[in-house]
């Protein structure tokens, strides 16, 4: 049996020596590319028992030019590069990792803000410039009794707004799907308009779907306190990014804190990368090596569970499972 590793470019060394030997242990072959086209992985994978993958797009096109693929296995928690609809049909599990990079990704998204809030970007530049503090008329402001906003509460929410608790910080969930937080010191509302205009910080931490595309505009970011900060470690797309550069721009808001965008990655020159209100990171909150190997050891047992005939852990599509000739 073979699987391919599609995403390369991701791995580092010690990382690629985890995944060869979890597989080689239980007989199975596994090839790395680096593929970024659906028809790069058609004309290189077509032998595939099982993929796993980090970003490149797995469509139906492609599932069908694998004749003999049985298991697709998603790097990290979202499925939204993955036609699931499509694999059920072909009786293709999916399989992702739920519990992967939670705590990364909430404190990295309270970084961001920390980094806006504490004025980190210009007081680096004036430091490396020779400057000091004394006289300065950069805005810094204190967080405790800040309001932070949570836009989806699923785990790495609540993580987050455990560690703004924390810091002293007031917490304001919306999550059309949760209506009680099980915490007595957070606040729920089932209207992003009142979260947007109380908020002094906005974390996403929603799912990219039809309907949170572009979730955040021209009409949201308006309704945001004019010192708040955005910050958006979940998905670019959420966010429409002409409308935040707008905001931005023209004031409607403080800062962003960006660790995804529409287009990754952003070429150089562009508007984000230059505004000193802005703190960008290139796709990294879900990093730590802790969390890496972790991710990497759940998978493996995922995939080769399916290929050796087993049900699993976290099959995405679990309606499979009747159509799986095991």
């Amino acid at each position: 049996m073979k699987v391919y590793f599609l995403d390369e470019q991701f791995l580092n060394k010690e990382e690629k020596e985890q995944l060869h030997e979890a597989f080689s242990q239980a007989g199975i072959e596994i090839t790395f590319l680096s593929c970024k086209k659906s028809q790069e992985i058609i004309e290189k994978a077509a032998d595939a028992d099982g993929i796993l993958l980090m970003a490149v797009p797995v469509t139906e096109e492609v599932m069908s030019s694998l004749p003999r693929l049985r298991v697709i296995g998603r790097c990290g928690i979202g499925v939204d590069n993955v036609d699931v609809e499509a694999a059920t049909g072909r009786k293709i599990a999916v399989c992702n990792v739920p519990d992967h990079c939670i705590y990364e990704v909430a404190s990295h998204a309270f970084a961001l803000m920390m980094c806006l809030k504490r004025q980190l970007r210009p007081f680096v530049k004036r430091a490396r410039e020779g400057g000091y503090a004394q006289g300065t008329q950069i805005r810094c402001t204190r967080i405790r009794g800040e309001v932070m906003g949570i836009v989806g509460y699923g785990k790495i929410g609540k993580e987050l707004s455990r560690m703004a608790l924390g810091m002293g910080m007031k917490v304001l969930v919306y999550d059309p799907f949760v209506t009680e937080s099980g915490m007595a010191d957070i606040e729920m509302t089932d209207n992003l308009g009142y979260l947007l205009e109380k908020a002094d910080a906005v974390s996403l931490h929603t799912p990219l779907l039809p309907e949170t595309y572009h979730m955040i505009g021209e009409t949201q970011l308006k309704m945001m306190k004019r010192d708040a900060v955005l910050i958006n470690a979940s998905r670019g797309p959420i966010v429409d990014t002409e409308a935040l550069v707008r905001a931005l721009a023209e004031g409607w808001i403080a800062g962003a804190g960006l660790d995804v965008c529409e287009d990754e990655p952003l070429q150089p020159g562009h508007v984000l990368l230059d505004m000193e209100n802005v703190i960008f990171t290139p796709h990294v909150g879900m990093y730590s090596e802790q969390a890496m190997e972790d991710m990497y050891r759940k998978l493996s047992v995922q995939t080769i569970d399916i290929l050796q005939r087993r049900w699993t852990l976290n099959v995405v599509n679990p309606e499979v499972r009747a159509r799986l000739d095991f």
